[in-house]
């Protein structure tokens, strides 16, 4: 059996009912500022433990979706990369799958399209 691959792929969930977002800010380190996140939790021993998270991209939705199959929201990962983003379903609850490309180069030939994806009402989405 073949393993899985999930390099330059993901995806995002509907946080766990133990996650709650605390605070944002920044944190300077060497000279580098980063925006980070603040989210409350708890182990599975049930410590309480706060998780910091750095922000990596930023997306912004496809108003020009002209494809079928096109990503949702696209914008720039870790400076240099691209990331898109599908809104799904799985078992009636929302979550967004990933994909993480190179850059585009201005004229270069568009990536193979994503197959069809479900629709999501935009109210149904948690956040």
């Amino acid at each position: 059996m073949a393993e899985y691959d999930d390099t330059n792929r993901g995806a995002a969930f509907a946080p766990f009912p133990t996650q709650k977002m605390i605070l944002q800010g920044k944190i300077n380190d060497s000279g580098r500022d980063m925006k980070v996140i603040l989210v409350a939790d708890k182990t599975k021993s049930d410590k309480k433990i706060v998780e910091v998270y750095a922000k990596v991209g930023v997306l912004f939705e496809n108003e020009k979706k002209e494809v079928e199959g096109a990503p949702d929201y696209t914008g720039p990962f870790n400076e240099v990369r691209r990331l898109a983003a599908w809104k799904r379903m799985k078992d009636d609850k929302p979550y967004m799958s990933f994909n993480v490309t190179d850059e585009k180069k201005q004229g270069s030939a568009p990536t193979k399209p994503a197959p069809k994806q479900a629709v999501i009402e935009d109210d149904d989405i948690p956040w």
